[in-house]
């Protein structure tokens, strides 16, 4: 089957995904790639993709222009006569290798106009749209086991009733065993009532930096599980990735709580029958009932934000989901060193999205699943590759203004660069994708 394939640096990914899914959404079939330094099976397949390709798009950009696979996929492009479709992203104009053709120019993160998708259709036959961008998949993997069925929980009313009659036994029983000073030691008077705990509210808890007696989980107003991440510091950046990671500096933050999992179809579909959230982009996997415990996909950062808010949360800042994913040890993926396809979802794995809670040996240091890949996850941030410079050491707020807001955490599309902890992903707010999506925090 006919396809494109599309050459750009990794700094890029969100634009040239964004392209993907809007050529899909038309009915082309296209290839796209990860980062490629992994291995050498990679290449090969790279090579094999781009040499029986219809049409080749090269997204132009700084950072493009010095890339060395970039570069050698352009002249590869040119050396097998392929039609080359030239965008410019970034710069002051073509690069001088594709001076003699034709350029569009999407300077502003512009999607294409329409002459763009005309020139492709004369050399590219539409075929059955899937929706999915196209890698190897591995098919000797298993099938995604269901998430656990959550506990029912228990109503207000009985639960009032239960403790009250708990505490009225155990009172009875202290006096009749030690008077006053058993009674003081069974039930301490600074003890917090759980009920109240358990049915706090969003403005009581943000701020929360409350210290002793802070409960380590909660549920949350939809029913969604947040775990505590304690307050203190923590390492943030790092000196083995790229120049926006940088300087590696020490963070203080506050307490806060955190999704354990990835926002689902199923969560999301509430905050759509309530007449609050959008539907997602693309509803193929939404509307899917085998999708309900996989990830919502195809949310750009006001609708991520439109919903966390719903559930009376936020979406979590740049320095919040980084210490959530690593902790405090400055380790480089949730689980620490290395990676294999048993503890994240990344390119070359599965293929798809896969249930959220999938990789019990993936969670981070707090017990979060899929901090690393399956989706990339939306931040409150606005994105700078210069704010570490001079980035607050507590609770820094991102930077005031911005044109990309972060995304944090890979996808199941990226390579093993963009699963590490520190890797930071500046997008356009109003970008969708199939690896967009949503984690909150409170």
């Amino acid at each position: 089957m006919s396809h494109i394939f599309i050459s750009y640096s990794h700094k890029d990914t969100g634009y040239a995904h964004a392209l993907a899914g809007n050529l899909q959404s038309m009915g082309f079939n296209v290839w796209i790639d990860g980062r490629l330094d992994y291995g050498s099976q990679w290449p090969l397949e790279i090579q094999t993709q781009l040499d029986s390709c219809d049409a080749f798009i090269v997204i132009m950009t700084p950072r493009a222009f010095a890339s060395e696979w970039v570069q050698s996929e352009l002249q590869r492009a040119k050396r097998k006569l392929k039609p080359i479709f030239p965008i410019l992203l970034e710069g002051d104009e073509p690069w001088l290798s594709v001076e003699s053709t034709q350029f569009y120019d999407v300077r502003g993160e512009k999607l294409p106009d329409a002459k763009f998708y005309s020139a492709i259709r004369r050399v590219v036959s539409v075929g059955q749209n899937d929706t999915t961008l196209h890698y190897v998949k591995d098919k000797s993997k298993p099938a995604p086991s269901p998430l656990p069925v959550k506990p029912k929980i228990i109503s207000t009313e009985i639960l009032i009733a239960l403790i009250g009659a708990i505490v009225t036994v155990v009172t009875a029983c202290a006096t009749m065993i030690g008077g006053p000073l058993i009674q003081k030691w069974l039930i301490p008077s600074s003890t917090p009532n759980p009920l109240e705990i358990v049915t706090a509210t969003s403005e009581s808890l943000t701020p929360f930096n409350s210290g002793a007696g802070v409960p380590s989980a909660i549920p949350d107003s939809a029913d969604a599980p947040m775990v505590l991440i304690p307050a203190g510091q923590f390492t943030m950046g790092s000196n083995n990735g790229d120049a926006d990671e940088q300087p590696v500096h020490t963070v203080y933050l506050n307490d806060f709580y955190i999704d354990k999992y990835e926002v689902t179809n199923a969560l999301y579909k509430d905050c759509v029958t309530a007449g609050v959230c959008a539907q997602p982009q693309n509803i193929r996997n939404y509307d899917n009932p085998q999708y309900a415990n996989h990830p919502v996909v195809y949310v750009d950062w006001n609708m991520a934000k439109a919903y966390c808010e719903w559930r009376g949360s936020r979406l979590p800042t740049e320095a919040q989901w980084e210490k959530a994913a690593r902790g405090t040890d400055g380790r480089t993926y949730p689980w620490g060193e290395g990676i294999v396809c048993n503890k994240a979802n990344y390119l070359g794995c599965v293929g798809d999205t896969k249930p959220v809670g999938s990789y019990e040996d993936g969670k981070s240091p707090y017990g979060l699943y899929d901090m690393a890949g399956n989706v990339w996850e939306w931040t409150a941030d606005w994105y700078s590759d210069t704010y570490y410079q001079s980035s607050p050491t507590e609770n820094p707020p991102g930077p005031d203004l911005g044109q990309h807001r972060v995304l944090r955490g890979g996808a199941l599309n990226q390579d093993i660069y963009l699963l590490r902890d520190s890797a930071r992903l500046g997008v356009d707010p109003a970008n969708v994708f199939f690896g967009f999506g949503i984690r909150c925090a409170r």
